[in-house]
């Protein structure tokens, strides 16, 4: 695949975001504490590979990894990129939950639910999203998968316990019947976008070649693998800027019965 030269602002992002890492560095050799970028890539959910190509602007900061980078840097994602800061802006906008101020009006003929004295679960409520993927470009554009607004509600207990981010969780349909009998065409996978570290036999969003895909990766013999859950369909490898991790799935919603049952 041809490479292509940064633009003047991922140069610039990353000699900003450079400039905070070697900071960060300093404060931490004072202080008698671990330092390299080995180390910090225990911190990131990423290698010191794609660290070090961040901090020298091979490849273009997303929004993912500008969000794990400033909470290890104790900064603000403005603070290096005021562009990624101004898309996370727009990017809460998308998947924040609706406010009792924002609420869509009621349609013709349904009732609004109201309010009971009988206690409720506290539920978040994520947006439900396309992704707009391009071909060896790790970020990426979420765009609202329906016009009326529909979201996915996932309980704000199990958001707590495994200290995810909302804000970094997407909903997304399953296309196609590659996942099955685990995954239907149509049910519902919620993707962590900020988990993009590669482990074996789990689930992830994919961009494969600009495609939005859900697969399992698998690594063998020193490579790794897209795997299916339906064997009709073969397994693909893994490499590059032809498959960039999106985001692990954390959570799925089976809507789909008529296929399942």
């Amino acid at each position: 695949m041809p490479t292509t030269s940064p633009s003047n602002h991922t140069r610039s992002d990353a000699a900003r975001l450079k400039e905070l890492f070697v900071d960060w560095q300093n404060r931490r050799r004072d202080a008698g504490e671990p330092y390299s970028q080995e180390y910090a890539a225990d911190l990131l959910p990423f290698n010191q590979s794609a660290l070090s190509q961040y901090l020298n602007g091979k490849i273009p900061l997303n929004i993912e990894a500008a969000t794990q980078f400033a909470k290890m840097l104790g900064c603000t994602i403005s603070d290096f990129s005021p562009t990624l800061a101004a898309r996370y802006v727009e990017f809460q906008e998308v998947a924040a939950p609706p406010t009792q101020y924002d609420l869509p009006p009621t349609p013709l003929n349904a009732r609004r639910v109201t309010v009971s004295n009988t206690p409720t679960r506290p539920m978040t409520a994520i947006k439900r999203v396309n992704l707009s993927l391009q071909a060896g470009i790790m970020g990426f554009e979420a765009s609202q998968a329906t016009d009326d607004g529909a979201t996915l509600e996932v309980p704000t207990r199990w958001i707590e316990e495994n200290d995810f981010v909302p804000q970094c969780l997407l909903a997304i349909e399953v296309k196609g019947d590659s996942m099955q009998p685990l995954l239907f065409e149509k049910d519902i996978v919620v993707v962590n976008i900020a988990d993009t570290k590669k482990m074996s036999g789990r689930i992830y969003a994919i961009n494969f070649n600009g495609e939005a895909v859900i697969k399992r990766l698998v690594y063998q013999s020193s490579e790794w693998y897209l795997e299916s859950e339906n064997p009709l369909h073969k397994r693909r490898m893994c490499r590059g800027g032809e498959c960039i991790v999106v985001g692990r799935v954390v959570r799925f919603e089976a809507i789909n019965f008529k296929d399942r049952l």
